[in-house]
């Protein structure tokens, strides 16, 4: 039996409006862009909002609050290439960053203007699904669950 791993991505903009994006450099999404993120700690019963803050840390040298990230939706993704099941929290940061984080272990790092993110090397569920959501996030709160044993990947969607 698969345990289902538990994870954040963080969606941060700087003053022009554009998303900090790392060019991963090892699996999963290796050589794709994707935001900065990481698994929780479930030996210490991290919450999501406390993995954001962690995370956001670690990768990018902010340092924030929990109430500095606001909770855009959650993805569940089964049977996901290189990881198998995975719950997603997805996270905006209030604040803005203008300055670039320092290349790292996990890869490069880079501002994506938002017009450029779907034509951008990004993972195939963020370009059919995740972005779509994220980028109209004036519709509110999203839960999005996609089946990544489909082909084409198959989603049911839900909003509030």
């Amino acid at each position: 039996m698969l345990a289902l791993k538990l994870a954040t991505l963080l969606y941060i903009k700087n003053a022009e409006g554009e998303y900090l994006m790392l060019e991963r450099a090892h699996q999963p999404n290796k050589g794709l862009l994707s935001p900065p993120g990481g698994k929780l700690r479930l030996d210490d019963a991290e919450s999501p909002f406390q993995c954001a803050v962690r995370e956001a840390s670690e990768e990018c040298g902010i340092i924030s609050r929990t109430t500095d990230w606001v909770l855009l939706g959650i993805i569940t993704e089964k049977n996901y290439p290189h990881i198998g099941n995975i719950m997603l929290f997805l996270f905006e940061y209030k604040n803005k960053l203008d300055a670039l984080p320092p290349d790292f272990n996990e890869g490069r790092f880079r501002f994506v203007p938002e017009n450029e993110i779907l034509q951008s090397n990004i993972p195939e569920t963020d370009k059919l699904y995740i972005w779509k959501f994220v980028l109209n996030k004036d519709n509110g709160f999203f839960s999005v669950s996609i089946d990544c044993d489909k082909t084409p990947f198959m989603s049911t969607e839900e909003t509030t």
